[in-house]
């Protein structure tokens, strides 16, 4: 929280720039979609802001972490410092940040006269998104410690990745979108998320083994490669 107050200090509007990005998009989205894509799915305004907002987390999240290596290099050179904390707790503070953003969308929810039940069992996936988060924030930062392009190429490939998954449009259960979704992280997290919170359903127990193994996968892998660059840092940098 030291963090928000420290970047939100100078601000007038303050902590209402961490919401307003996500909820803007959310009106535009919600104008020009509700009557073509979102016609057939219901409580669509929900089903796009949920959506929206677990990818925000995500996409935040490993965006800020990429150059947190670099922009720490003089502290890292001088002082004998676990560096992998500035990463952790730049992602956990996303994730408190996005809390905000949640207990707004809850409001909502109540509004639409459904009570969330299942909200602790969300917050479960909300730890597993973090995990797999945060294994994908490591590899970022690490990767970017010996090629500086990681930016860019990451800012290209989450466009994307960003309209391979059903935010703003429906899930398919044939074809490559079907495909694209088995391979996606994000489908399952977003997934999961509408689910639980919307509809009140627990999806299969699979839904969450496949995310958990995601999130278990990215975090080995993340952490792996940060453990064997972290020698070089210093040289690097």
């Amino acid at each position: 929280m030291a963090n928000i107050k420290l970047q939100t200090e100078n601000s007038v509007l303050g902590l209402i720039w961490y919401l307003l990005g996500p909820f803007l998009l959310y009106g535009i989205m919600l104008f020009v979609f509700s009557h073509r894509l979102g016609s057939d799915i219901p409580n669509y305004s929900l089903y796009l802001l949920m959506g929206i907002i677990t990818w925000n987390v995500f996409s935040t999240g490993t965006g800020r972490s990429i150059a947190l290596i670099t922009g720490n290099a003089a502290l890292i050179k001088s002082v004998p410092v676990r560096i992998e904390l500035f990463i952790v707790a730049t992602v956990l503070h996303v994730f408190i940040t996005h809390s905000l953003e949640i207990l707004i969308f809850l409001g909502v929810v109540l509004w639409f006269d459904i009570i969330p039940v299942l909200f602790p069992v969300y917050l479960l996936v909300v730890c597993i998104g973090f995990l797999f988060t945060l294994g994908v924030s490591l590899f970022l930062s690490s990767i970017y410690v010996i090629f500086r392009d990681v930016q860019q190429i990451w800012s290209v490939l989450t466009r994307a990745w960003w309209f391979a998954t059903p935010i703003f449009y429906a899930a398919t259960s044939t074809g490559i979108g079907m495909k694209l979704n088995l391979y996606n992280p994000m489908y399952y997290y977003i997934h999961l998320s509408r689910e639980l919170i919307i509809y009140q359903r627990i999806p299969d127990a699979r839904i969450f083994i496949i995310f958990l193994s995601f999130a278990v996968a990215a975090l080995v892998i993340g952490y792996g490669v940060f453990y064997l660059i972290r020698p070089r840092f210093a040289s690097l940098l």
